[in-house]
């Protein structure tokens, strides 16, 4: 089957020169970092839209408000995007997605994430047509917020670990070559941990190219409903916390959180996890993501009802919730880097 990520297009000449020819555009962005990029362009935008809320009713009017332009850039992040994303996915203009930090791969991902009764639902099937990467736009950014990129690749580590438990137990179809370029993937993100630390040229570059090598492995496994190689039970977490305490989270940092929760439930090495993550100085702490005991608990006892009501049955929640012992223990290991 050919992926549609093979068919988008990423410009890593900067939002100048990759913008130079449109004529007939919206703007969907946010402040920062829209003041220091405006000038970049070389034209002015049809009409630009400071995006506040993303929830469905806020959506649903920039279409009827906003004009029908032939392009809607999406320049920003996470808000400013999946706005850009949902409205050329209802006016049937197309979408070019201009990220100003890799905290996560949602820039490049055709679903929106969209409030719905207070609950981040993720909708839409829209792929970007262009990917703008500004390098300097990039780097100017927090550290933390690019450093957080790692989450959505270092996923495939905990993904890889429930697609093989799902083979071993319930005689998942699990494909050699995939995992292995998988592990390519991995090995790669591990070789860059200095330079993606201090957020080089050279890292944004290579994050960009991995978030697009797991999402075009995973691609074929979405339509079967399945979520390997990239996505595993780290997610999981980070969609149940999402909903349950209903606040926006940087979602690297949440990611990298459940992957440490999730190593320990497979009964890896959790150290491992961490130190791993913290080579890229990122930070997984419950302390970081501002997260209470109590949300905590609530979320890894939640774990299996959201994943069930998602399809996403991962068989090492499946099993049941772990003891107050083993919710102490991993309380413990995300408390301290």
């Amino acid at each position: 089957m050919s992926s549609p990520f093979s068919r988008i297009r990423v410009d890593f000449r900067g939002i100048g020169p990759a913008l130079s020819e449109l004529d007939d555009f919206v703007v969907f962005t946010v402040e920062p970092p829209w003041s220091s990029c405006k000038g970049l362009l070389a034209r002015p935008p049809r009409e630009t839209v400071m995006v506040g809320e993303v929830d469905l009713e806020t959506l649903d009017a920039y279409t009827r408000s906003v004009p029908h332009a032939r392009h809607a850039v999406g320049l920003g992040g996470g808000r400013a995007i999946d706005a850009a994303k949902y409205f050329a996915l209802k006016t049937g203009c197309k979408f070019i997605s201009v990220p100003t930090i890799l905290a996560a791969d949602a820039y490049l991902t055709p679903k929106a994430g969209v409030r719905i009764d207070g609950v981040v639902n993720y909708i839409g099937d829209k792929f970007p047509d262009v990917i703008v990467i500004d390098q300097s736009v990039i780097g100017a950014a927090p550290k933390r917020l690019n450093r957080a990129a790692i989450g959505d690749i270092y996923s495939a580590r905990i993904s890889l670990m429930d697609w093989r438990r799902a083979r071993d137990e319930v005689g998942e179809e699990y494909d050699e070559a995939v995992a292995k370029r998988t592990e390519a993937v991995l090995a790669r993100l591990m070789s860059l941990a200095p330079e993606i630390k201090d957020v080089t040229e050279n890292a944004i570059r290579a994050l960009v190219e991995m978030h697009m090598e797991l999402n075009t492995l995973q691609f074929p496994y979405l339509q079967r409903g399945k979520f390997w190689p990239q996505e595993g039970t780290e997610h999981l977490f980070f969609y149940t916390l999402e909903k349950l305490v209903g606040r926006p989270f940087v979602h690297g940092d949440v990611i990298s959180t459940g992957a440490v929760v999730a190593t320990y439930l497979h009964g890896e090495d959790p150290e491992r996890t961490k130190r791993e993550i913290g080579s890229f100085g990122v930070d997984y702490t419950a302390g970081n993501i501002k997260i209470t005991h109590e949300e905590f608990e609530k979320t890894i006892t939640s774990m299996k009802r959201v994943g069930r009501e998602a399809g996403a049955n991962y068989l090492v929640v499946e099993k049941g919730n772990p003891s107050q012992s083993q919710i102490r223990e991993m309380w413990e290991l995300i408390s301290s880097q």
